[in-house]
């Protein structure tokens, strides 16, 4: 240890270097707990291996593909380009001096999410608690909120100062590779879905006046409990044939998170090396950097220790 960092440990006053060390322990925890869950990532990564989607089990799977819409492209938030799948948000910078910070103040992302295509078949990606990462990523300056990009970038705007505010949309584009660790599962549908239909239904017709009048069939300006009964009977009809139509058609399976804290949902539309990378480069910095921590903590306890 240097010996001015042993100086300053041993002149510090006590309730600011004992502050200061369990401050340092607490940020060497985080680090090393950031570590450890990176190297457990890259050892799903390396361990899982890839299925194909016609084929794949039930359960926690790797998938690799390209993206496709489910139905049809949606414009991104802010930039308005057509994509599968967006998610976006609006930081403002706050505070002055040294302590300028970013904060979000909006945030979003695409109400559906997208289908992987590999050569075998289709499922539907649900990146809700999902950890992404977008090969399509862009960042800019404004100084109004939501302000669209600049033609011209200057100094100012690169390294940061064009603007009060900072805009970050991430994108998924039609056919961008896509590589998913997570729960493959195949819904199927019965009594609960039919139920939760008919609920819908009945709360739309109550809220609707037009469609209250038509219940109200003596006229009274009430609905009473066998005028409810015979909306609740045709709710019903309406449910059981659209169950009919949607059995009648294929049901994709869906990915998406786990319920399991050791099973991360992950994505991936910039490769699954970049991802390995990021993840191993957070492995190291995170374990390593805890290392240093916990050394020069414990090297500074042992020179107050010793001086006293």
């Amino acid at each position: 240890m240097p010996d001015c960092l042993i100086n300053l440990a041993q002149s510090a006053d006590s309730g600011g270097f004992w502050i200061a060390v369990l401050f340092g322990l607490g940020v060497g925890g985080l680090l090393l707990h950031q570590g450890l869950s990176a190297f457990w990532r890259l050892r799903l990564i390396h361990d899982t291996p890839t299925a194909r989607v016609r084929s794949a089990a039930q359960g926690y799977v790797e998938l690799s593909g390209h993206a496709r819409p489910v139905r049809a492209l949606v414009p991104a938030h802010l930039t308005g380009i057509p994509c599968c799948w967006y998610r976006w948000r609006i930081e403002q910078q706050r505070g002055s001096g040294r302590s300028r910070k970013w904060v979000t103040i909006e945030q979003g992302e695409a109400e559906h999410g997208f289908l992987l295509e590999d050569d075998s078949g289709r499922c539907v990606v649900e990146p809700k608690g999902a950890s992404i990462r977008c090969r399509l990523t862009e960042r800019w300056y404004s100084r109004i909120k939501g302000g669209g990009r600049s033609v011209t970038f200057g100094l100012a705007e690169v390294i940061g100062l064009g603007g009060r505010y900072r805009m970050v949309e991430e994108r998924v584009a039609e056919a961008d590779p896509v590589y998913v660790l997570g729960h493959l599962e195949t819904p199927r549908r019965g009594g609960r879905e039919r139920e939760a239909l008919i609920r819908q239904l009945l709360l739309r017709w109550k809220r609707d006046p037009v469609r209250r009048a038509q219940l109200d069939r003596n006229g009274d300006g009430e609905i009473d409990i066998s005028e409810w009964e015979q909306a609740r009977a045709f709710a019903a009809w309406l449910a059981n044939q659209a169950e009919r139509r949607v059995a009648l058609q294929p049901v994709l399976p869906r990915i998406g998170a786990t319920k399991e804290a050791r099973q991360p949902f992950l994505i991936s539309t910039a490769g699954e090396e970049a991802l390995v990378g990021h993840s191993r480069w957070q492995a190291i910095g995170g374990t390593l950097g805890s290392a240093l921590i916990g050394v020069a903590a414990f090297a500074a306890i042992a020179a107050r220790l010793g001086a006293e």
